[in-house]
């Protein structure tokens, strides 16, 4: 016997609102980004403050760090009753989600690691220590693993710019996700005003609007504002993408 819920009014629609707050809360770098981005802006913080500005709670803080600790990206050092944590670079630069080193080229990561080692730097000259050379994530041992940096967002932005001509099905095989998972993210791009996709005869061709991509709200959650540099980098790392690939794009402004 099937029994029918019948919500009330008000139910149904907190059951909206709390779907629309679901759907908003996608963006472009995953918790594992963001917990790295953080330990290198404030060095010495506490997994509390950790879990704080990234807005995860400190049970998840610590699995991302214990993960980011496995696989020797976070070093983890006790100082008197507190652990403090540095990022090793290398290990950052040579990192990729299993499945995805396609659509993460050399150069785009290279950039945004870039940014971040002169953020360390930065951090660091209070202490005399010496600038860090360039990294070069082409002349490092590959590593790959279960998790990432990038959310599947900003892996499909990555898969129209490197193939614009590319379908749904074609993009889903690339990212490891289902057709039906591509059409969803579309849809949330174009609702954002970042993918405009226009009908070619039988096929969907693909613009992405630069601006809508630096002016997105969520590149960083609830308070704690990621450095606009890393916005900056990311953005122009798309635009050489696309010049390079010949795709479609909209100004950067």
């Amino acid at each position: 016997m099937v029994r029918q819920l019948q919500l009330s009014g008000t139910e149904s629609r907190e059951g909206h609102e709390a779907m629309n707050r679901q759907q908003q809360r996608w963006g472009f770098l995953t918790n594992h980004a963001l917990v790295l981005i953080y330990v290198v802006r404030h060095p010495g913080a506490t997994v509390r403050e950790i879990a704080t500005g990234v807005g995860v709670t400190e049970r998840a803080t610590l699995e991302i760090l214990r993960q980011l600790c496995d696989d020797q990206i976070v070093e983890r050092t006790r100082e008197g009753r507190r652990n403090t944590y540095a990022v090793n670079f290398e290990a950052m630069a040579a990192y990729r989600r299993e499945g995805t080193v396609q659509l993460t080229p050399r150069e785009f990561v290279d950039g945004l690691i870039g940014v971040l080692l002169a953020m360390s730097d930065y951090q660091a000259a209070t202490n005399g220590s010496k600038p860090s050379p360039p990294l070069d994530s082409g002349a490092l041992e590959p590593r790959t693993g279960d998790w990432g940096f990038f959310t599947n967002h900003a892996l499909l932005l990555l898969a129209i710019v490197l193939d614009p001509g590319a379908t749904v099905r074609e993009m889903a095989f690339s990212m490891g996700v289902t057709e039906r998972a591509v059409v969803a993210i579309l849809n949330q791009l174009e609702d954002e005003g970042i993918v405009i996709r226009e009908r070619q005869g039988r096929r969907n061709s693909y613009t992405i609007d630069l601006k809508a991509v630096r002016s997105f709200p969520r590149w960083s959650p609830g308070e704690w504002e990621l450095p606009h540099q890393l916005v900056d980098v990311a953005v122009a790392g798309l635009e050489a993408l696309i010049r390079r690939n010949g795709g479609g794009m909209n100004a950067a402004g």
